[in-house]
């Protein structure tokens, strides 16, 4: 496997999974649009979910991209055990959110969750 891949077994699909993830999981605010809950599991995964009422299907699929190219290029420096559900809800400018934005807010929460290993 490729170092910077992002396996079809690193995603979270079903909704058992998302529904333990955030019953079991820790939450963590990264701005009032951003939610991240982090759960110690058996493997590293990663769920994305957007809400509706953020914006057009454009505009959730670029987020979802954005987040995801996030994960994929820092998943080696994230521990073997971590399974990790963003959810985005509408806010004003998210439209215009960019990929620095994403990987700085995320780099940062998963330094203070402890899941980032230092590079």
């Amino acid at each position: 496997m490729r170092l910077y891949s992002f396996p079809k077994e690193e995603r979270l699909k079903k909704q058992e999974d998302f529904l333990r993830i955030l019953r079991e999981g820790r939450h963590y605010f990264l701005s009032k649009n951003f939610v991240v809950y982090i759960r110690r599991g058996e493997k590293r995964r990663i769920g994305i979910s957007v809400s509706k009422r953020v914006g057009p299907a454009v505009v959730r699929n670029r987020i979802k991209r954005l987040i995801r190219e996030v994960y994929r290029l820092h998943r080696p420096y994230l521990s073997d055990d971590a399974e990790i559900l963003v959810i985005v809800k509408p806010g004003e400018n998210i439209e215009d959110i960019n990929y620095h934005k994403i990987k700085d807010m995320l780099l940062n929460m998963w330094k203070k969750a402890g899941i980032l290993k230092d590079a």
